[in-house]
């Protein structure tokens, strides 16, 4: 039975695997990434500089390898700010009539509601004002017209979007950059005109938007969101998503896109430690989470000529270090995986199977087993039913947990190193296929879907491998007398199973001598191992392969730490954004580190073992 069983299991494995080269191959061939830089920057440093002029700092930056330029639609803030309009409350004005006494009789007419704009430049956006906000009477202030707009509030005046200078487009396009178009989620539904220019201008070459603020353009309607989606999709209009931002309502459009989302990764030169930090961080992102657009914010408060040379100098270092994989170029979407029914199905046998096979494993009962197998199966047939993306990553988690107690536990009944050493790791490996297998799609390529229970990948099987291994101890250790240094060992643990858990995930703090490590390991290797896999987990748990048939139960205590190798490199392969081959050389250097110092750890046992024996043997 448990034969079939397995070899059913195989069966499954091999016939997931195309629909993994299909993830694979849509990673490998997206190799073009970009760098953008936000008009404003370009702007804030020829604004400070009259030696800079707009058209040679582009061709500049062109010629250092940026790639886009991104632009705002204009708001009554910017268009003052450019001399275009004059705008004033009637607060404002009756606070200047105390000084100017030509202000007086204005000061008696005008309405503290709203806002008063004077035009002193008459083009384009600055004609849409009357459509844009509800316009009433025209007054006289010191010889000037003001346009009145009662319903108008300060609020408004850098939120409402009115349209974007097509002047600016010209000279950025002039200069054979991209233009990526930049949207609020405050578009007026009776007004679409900005809308509708984003559609006009896009071509090509700049037909790329990245929504501002917190919220894409519609939300919290979804509805809306559709309808924007789809004229965007209808326009051949890929949308950004931005790293670590959330912004609400990514999901919704991501969907109605088919998932045509390019992921985003912001520097911003003020703030980054050192170029060099700066430059790595860039690299990084773009090898190692498929990250293919890199916004760049310009340095503030430096010379505008020091910031604009900085600027280059960092575009070059990224284009200058990057992997020769990637070329500097229009960021691409990724080609739609398609994985075929049969292997879909087929991943949820082998979750299925893996889970039963583990569960017996571990607990040897066969009623267990068919328990397992019996639930385990219909979660997969509701999964795949339902069509429920939630009941897919509930089983995902499932197998994730469970992979890494399965690889370490069954070393009890094995003898030897190698051979049990690579049999957890090809158990480990027939899990992470079943979970990448199960979550396998653009959306998660792009983390608009992701795994989800990470914390729990890194927290139950430790403790479980920790009760199993002292549960023969369990009696003894209730009805222990508890002293002082006990309370102190656990209060130990606790700090310690405390700063592990802040190592998780993305805010997980590292000293300074663990960066430079890292970075050593990465420049060396390309793809850097975790610490804790080759460092601690693995070849602890080559250790306790060692110390189990001399003492179980050392050997046993060596798997609770030994664990952490096996969920470490589960949990790699949990994180979707990565590329497959990143993760697999990742684990391949752990896995081969971490034998090579377990084999350390083992000399150094027997020669510290043989030095107190002989020493312990000269006392007696």
């Amino acid at each position: 039975m448990k034969k079939a069983v397995l070899g059913l299991l195989i069966l499954s494995l091999l016939l997931t695997l195309p629909g993994l080269m299909q993830r694979h191959q849509a990673e490998w061939n997206n190799r073009n990434y970009e760098t953008i830089i936000p008009f404003q920057d370009i702007q804030s440093l020829v604004s400070k500089d009259p030696s800079l002029q707009l058209g040679d700092v582009l061709r500049d930056l062109k010629d250092a390898g940026l790639h886009a330029v991104s632009i705002q639609p204009e708001t009554l803030n910017s268009l003052e700010d450019k001399g275009d309009i004059n705008v004033l409350t009637g607060g404002r004005i009756q606070e200047m009539s105390i000084l100017n006494s030509e202000l007086e009789d204005a000061a008696d007419r005008v309405s503290n509601e709203g806002a008063y704009i004077h035009i002193q430049n008459e083009n384009e956006l600055t004609g849409r004002l009357r459509d844009v906000f509800q316009a009433e009477e025209t007054v006289r202030i010191a010889n000037k017209d003001f346009i009145h707009f009662p319903a108008l509030n300060s609020a408004q005046f850098n939120e409402i979007p009115i349209g974007y200078t097509e002047e600016i487009i010209y000279k950025i396009k002039k200069a054979d950059l991209s233009v990526v178009f930049r949207m609020p989620n405050s578009l007026n539904e009776e007004n679409p005109y900005v809308f509708n220019q984003l559609l006009d201008l896009s071509d090509e070459k700049s037909n790329r938007l990245l929504f501002s603020g917190d919220e894409v353009i519609g939300y919290p309607d979804a509805e809306k969101i559709k309808s924007f989606a789809q004229k965007l999709k209808d326009e051949n209009i890929a949308v950004y998503a931005i790293e670590f931002a959330d912004q609400l309502g990514i999901g919704t459009m991501a969907r109605a896109i088919d998932f045509d989302i390019i992921r985003l990764h912001s520097i911003d030169l003020n703030k980054v430690p050192s170029m060099e930090e700066g430059v790595d961080r860039a690299v990084r992102a773009v090898k190692e989470r498929n990250i293919r657009s890199l916004f760049i914010r310009v340095e503030e408060g430096a010379d505008p000529g020091e910031a604009l040379l900085n600027t280059e100098e960092f575009i070059q270092a990224i284009n200058s270090r990057m992997p020769v994989h990637y070329k500097p170029g229009k960021a691409q979407m990724f080609d739609q995986i398609s994985v075929p029914f049969w292997s879909q199905l087929s991943a949820l046998m082998a979750a299925v199977l893996f889970i039963s096979l583990a569960v017996q494993a571990v607990f040897s009962s066969r009623a267990l087993f068919y328990a397992s197998l019996a639930g385990t199966f219909l979660i997969a047939t509701a999964a795949f039913l339902l069509k429920a993306q939630i009941l897919l990553q509930g089983l995902a988690l499932l197998v994730a947990v469970i992979t890494p107690i399965f690889a370490v536990i069954s070393i009890k009944n094995r003898k030897g190193i190698f051979l049990p050493y690579g049999r957890a790791a090809l158990i480990s490996f027939a899990g992470i296929i079943i979970i990448t297998s199960l979550l396998n799609g653009n959306e998660f390529l792009v983390k608009i879907e992701a795994f989800r229970g990470v914390k729990l990948t890194y927290i139950v099987p430790i403790l479980f491998v920790m009760i199993y291994a002292l549960l023969r101890d369990l009696k003894g250790i209730l009805n222990m007398k508890v002293q002082y240094w006990h309370l102190a060992v656990i209060g130990l643990i606790g700090i310690i199973g405390l700063y592990y858990i802040s190592r998780t995930g993305n805010a997980g703090s590292v000293s300074s001598i663990e960066l430079a490590f890292r970075q050593w390991l990465e420049e060396v290797l390309y793809v850097r191992p975790r610490t804790k896999e080759f460092l601690i987990g693995f070849p602890l748990f080559v250790l306790a392969l060692y110390i189990y048939p001399l003492n179980q139960k050392i050997g046993l205590y060596l798997l609770i730490p030994g664990v952490i190798g096996y969920l470490s490199i589960v949990n790699t392969f949990t994180h979707l954004h990565i590329p497959l081959y990143i993760s697999l050389l990742r684990t391949f250097y752990s896995l081969a580190l971490g034998l090579v110092i377990g084999l350390l750890f083992i000399f150094l046992y027997k020669q510290g073992r043989s030095i107190y024996e002989k020493k312990w043997k000269l006392r007696c």
